[in-house]
């Protein structure tokens, strides 16, 4: 390790701390002790900790009420949760810390083996590596003051950009072919720089805007078929649409109208929409995806496993795909629980004979997972990042290139 982190044992048990401080030690860690929550905020207030091992079960408060305190001061350490309590317990600890705002590592339940704690603190040297940003976006933490006229005006001027994430196909090699690709809107504001779709979307929705928003990402998707088409690209594109859209009834024919004037193949259009979308007005939304379906334009439901009423009322959508909630993926390395509910989620796919993508997709071993259980489409960093159009378009040359000249040699080898 090149460089000594500063650990925190946050512990009432003098033996676990002592046992948890000659681990740290023999991985070159500067090791602070602390038996309850004044002792742990004393130590903060003089040296700025790298990791925090905390117990969820102090004499004074408990672990939950720590977080939400290192919350509030803004704390950057990486905080490993060590405690008896039960794996349910520490897993939704975990996901309290994740919602405050904290860098939370998979947690360890007592008791602990050498191993294990050798293995989560080695952890450390990634999270604590200096990170490079994967996309310059503006994410204030409180809600931007942009106006109706500043919307307007970015719709009209084409403020609004498409970035791409590819949809990978899971079971046909190691090499992953691209099936697809997400359009994810941005705003490239003068002031702001480039803002992700939770700064503006909900306003959009709230005053009216939705609508013309919704056309531009079309057309600009539209534009990128156009585009790849002459390279000799095919690649559908995903475009979202919010529960607003799904009470337009013009919607259906517009789309069709706007995809055969441009002459590109209905296929290469999917509509990509939420569980919280469809319910809002339920039988409107299934006389539209209905529409869109004999149009010849498939139908996608992201987010699937988030909302209440899943179960009861997929069966009546007309989909071709179901999109995993991304929460839910990224906690398969560390939640068993996690994965019995994939597993029974792959199963009631497989049952209504849909196409299954899980997005979110951030490590080997997670891909691994969702391959062997039958997952048809991943999606997510561990493949590739969000892409503005040039990159995007380069990337799946590459991509086509190689598929092709894998394709040329099985041929020659008949």
């Amino acid at each position: 390790m090149n460089k000594k982190f500063n650990l925190i044992i946050v512990d009432d048990d003098e033996g676990i701390r002592a046992f948890f401080r000659d681990v740290a030690e023999d991985l070159s860690f500067y090791v602070f002790e602390s038996a309850d929550s004044e002792a742990l905020f004393e130590l903060i207030d003089h040296m700025v900790p790298d990791v925090i091992l905390l117990d969820l079960t102090l004499p004074d408060v408990d672990g939950v009420e720590i977080l939400r305190l290192l919350s509030t001061r803004n704390c950057q350490a990486s905080i490993i949760l060590a405690s008896g309590q039960d794996k349910r317990v520490l897993s939704t600890s975990l996901r309290v810390g994740e919602s405050l705002g904290l860098t939370m590592l998979p947690s360890l339940q007592k008791p602990i083996s050498v191993a294990s704690l050798e293995q989560s603190l080695s952890k450390v040297r990634v999270v604590m590596s200096p990170k490079v940003p994967t996309e310059r976006a503006y994410q204030p933490k409180q809600p931007l003051l942009i106006t109706k006229q500043e919307l307007q005006r970015a719709i009209d001027e084409n403020e609004l950009v498409l970035h791409y994430q590819p949809k990978v196909e899971m079971q046909v090699s190691d090499s992953f072919p691209v099936t697809g690709c997400e359009a994810l809107v941005r705003w490239n504001h003068a002031i702001h720089g480039m803002l992700f779709p939770d700064a503006f979307i909900e306003f959009a929705e709230n005053e009216g805007l939705i609508g013309q928003l919704t056309e531009a990402v079309i057309k600009g998707a539209i534009a990128q078929q156009q585009h790849w088409r002459s390279l000799g690209i095919q690649c559908p594109i995903s475009i979202n649409l919010s529960p607003k859209n799904l009470t337009d009834l013009s919607l259906p024919n517009r789309l069709a109208f706007m995809l055969d004037e441009a002459g590109i193949e209905r296929s290469l259009l999917v509509a990509e929409i939420t569980e919280q979308a469809a319910m809002a007005d339920p039988d409107m939304a299934n006389e539209i995806l209905t529409r869109l379906r004999i149009k010849r334009i498939d139908v996608s439901l992201d987010d699937f496993g988030s909302g209440y009423s899943s179960l009861a009322e997929v069966y009546r959508m007309p989909l071709c795909e179901l999109k995993f909630d991304r929460s839910l993926v990224r906690d398969l390395d560390q939640n068993d629980d996690a994965k019995m509910v994939i597993k029974a989620q792959m199963a009631l796919a497989r049952s209504l004979g849909l196409i299954v993508c899980a997005e979110g997709i951030e490590t080997l071993s997670t891909a691994r997972f969702l391959q062997s259980i039958g997952c048809d489409r991943g999606q997510g960093y561990y493949y590739c990042k969000p892409l503005p159009s040039k990159e995007i378009t380069e990337y799946l040359r590459l991509k086509v290139g190689k598929t092709n000249r894998k394709n040329a040699r099985k041929a020659d080898h008949g």
